[in-house]
């Protein structure tokens, strides 16, 4: 069993757009063209059993056509969180409804979004999700399309975390994308979970187990970024860690499972 926990495709009509737009953006090219169904055969290919969408939604406008599309094709093999925007002023009717339509999460891209992760007003909204029982995934560190503002550092997330103890949090790219000592001092060890996405190629096999080892391996979610990385090969980057077999399994699917009630 694998479970990607962290994956992206669009509607169609918008993944004619948006996919030449983030690739010129980051400059990096897609293993697929976005959609449902090259999300599907990816994970054909490469013998993944689960991945988790992480839709983002860049402005409030966006929100509920995102969740109905969402809402429509999720299946066994495709999990979707929910898009949620801070300036959308229906945000915690919106997380309720998405709770009450059976979404486990929902994504947070605050580079994408426009707010530093710690900012006082988000804190109500983050004690509402918390309130409502939905796991939030930040994207994490340094994003490579735009590297200039980091808006969800380590610190950051440790505000949050102090802030509201009580919500769930997985902070992507193993804790921080590209700040590995300030995740390793602030994060690591600390009550949340993290996942391995866009990270291998920096940090290799002795950083990932660095930092594996430091936060504990159930509390770690193998997550690829498709379609910017190819499943098949971040799945056997990380396992073949020289890592006990139980800590593997935790990490390919095991923890997953758990945190999303499978």
């Amino acid at each position: 069993m694998v479970i990607d926990f962290h994956t992206h495709c669009f509607a169609d009509n918008v993944a004619k757009s948006a996919m030449p737009f983030l690739e010129a953006e980051g400059n990096i090219n897609a293993l697929h063209d976005g959609t449902i169904a090259g999300q599907r055969g990816c994970m054909d290919r490469c013998g993944i059993d689960i991945s988790v969408v992480q839709p983002v939604a860049t402005k409030p406008s966006q929100v509920k056509a995102i969740n109905d599309w969402a809402k429509q094709n999720r299946r066994n093999d495709l999990i979707f969180f929910g898009a949620v925007h801070p300036d959308d002023p229906d945000f915690i009717t919106t997380a309720q409804q998405l709770k009450d339509d059976g979404f486990k999460g929902v994504k947070l891209h605050p580079d994408y979004q426009n707010f530093l992760a710690d900012e006082d007003r988000m804190m109500p909204l983050y004690q509402a999700l918390s309130d409502i029982g939905l796991i939030v995934l930040f994207h994490a560190g340094v994003d490579i399309g735009r590297p200039n503002l980091v808006h969800c550092t380590p610190l950051m997330i440790r505000r949050v975390m102090d802030t509201v103890p009580d919500l769930v949090i997985v902070a992507a790219h193993m804790g921080s994308h590209a700040l590995w000592h300030d995740t390793e001092e602030l994060l690591l060890g600390r009550d949340l979970y993290i996942d391995t996405s866009y990270s291998y190629y920096q940090l290799g096999q002795q950083g990932m187990m660095r930092m594996i080892e430091k936060h504990g391996a159930d509390r770690v979610l193998f997550g690829s970024d498709s379609p910017w990385t190819c499943q098949e090969v971040e799945m056997l980057r990380i396992q073949s860690l020289p890592l006990p077999g139980g800590d593997i399994d935790d990490i390919m699917y095991r923890n997953a499972q758990r945190l999303l009630g499978l």
